[in-house]
């Protein structure tokens, strides 16, 4: 009897490859890992770290798939960076404030005479500065912060994804929200345009120092001017209106042919499945064998 197996490979086949839901996460994931790592360049290795990793069962056997990976690499990046902060706020003070404010010169290295690359990197400073102040809390206070301020979770979806207590997390998202308004508020010119720091009069200071260079792509660089938007007084406004950061098509073809994928398991019968095996002792006569 020849059995129908299009069934079972119909399933097979509306089941989400890991690759496929990786794919659909990739901005958010891209997002958390920038955020929580500081640049380009680390944001995209702990990409490939977690790509690298054979978390098929683990993510696809979820209600949330993508919910899942997500929790997968908060975790993993908080234990890589450990439980201090990598910088402090007098460490990001003596690199962009221990200067005068200067107008922008046109012929500083990084603009080279071209007027046209004072555009995007206006927009890099702002992002790359705002980042750097997260980089400021420590990993398990910055998570909170990302996960809620910046893309939306709930405190009890965001412990639920770190497997942390919600309690717990609470008091590290009031701590992030508290320390970056801190120091913010009196500070920074999109919190209150009278406020000392601007990005043009320190854009000579950052790419002196190479805080900044010229983004590797401008995908993700907006048409509008740097300062074009309101002031921000509430903290998780000021970095939801930062710009997606975004990956090259190089970088995410080569994340996703790094995903490591289930070998696919062979369909078994759906009878053989359901009945027992029955064993058959057969008694033969030696003279029924002769004739």
């Amino acid at each position: 009897m020849v059995l129908d197996q299009t069934p079972a490979l119909e399933m097979q086949a509306l089941l989400p490859t890991l690759r496929q839901v990786y794919a659909a996460e990739l901005p958010r994931l891209y997002t958390v890992a920038f955020h929580m790592s500081g640049t380009r360049n680390d944001a995209y290795e702990r990409l490939c770290e977690l790509a690298g990793l054979p978390l098929a069962p683990t993510v696809l056997g979820t209600k949330n798939p993508g919910h899942a990976l997500l929790g997968l690499l908060a975790r993993h990046i908080e234990e890589f960076l450990g439980r201090k902060a990598e910088k402090s706020f007098q460490i990001l003070d003596d690199i962009l404030r221990d200067d005068i404010t200067h107008p922008i010169d046109i012929n500083t290295r990084g603009i080279d005479g071209d007027f046209n690359r004072v555009h995007p990197l206006l927009w890099e400073l702002k992002r790359t500065c705002l980042t750097s102040v997260l980089g400021c809390l420590p990993p398990g206070v910055r998570i909170s912060f990302i996960l809620t301020d910046l893309l939306g979770f709930g405190p009890g979806a965001s412990a639920e994804l770190l497997g942390i207590n919600e309690s717990a997390y609470r008091v590290r998202l009031t701590r992030a929200r508290k320390r970056l308004d801190n120091y913010l508020a009196p500070l920074c010119q999109h919190v209150d345009r009278q406020n000392p720091c601007n990005c043009e009069g320190r854009l000579g200071v950052a790419l002196a120092k190479e805080f900044i260079s010229f983004p590797p792509h401008t995908d993700d660089i907006p048409h509008a001017p740097y300062d074009a938007g309101p002031e921000y007084h509430e903290m998780g406004a000021l970095y939801r209106a930062l710009p997606p950061i975004t990956l090259t098509e190089a970088q995410r073809d080569e994340l996703l042919a790094r995903c490591v994928e289930p070998l696919p398991s062979p369909i078994s019968s759906p009878i053989a499945s359901l009945e027992p095996e029955i064993e058959v002792d057969l008694e033969i006569d030696p003279a029924a064998s002769d004739a």
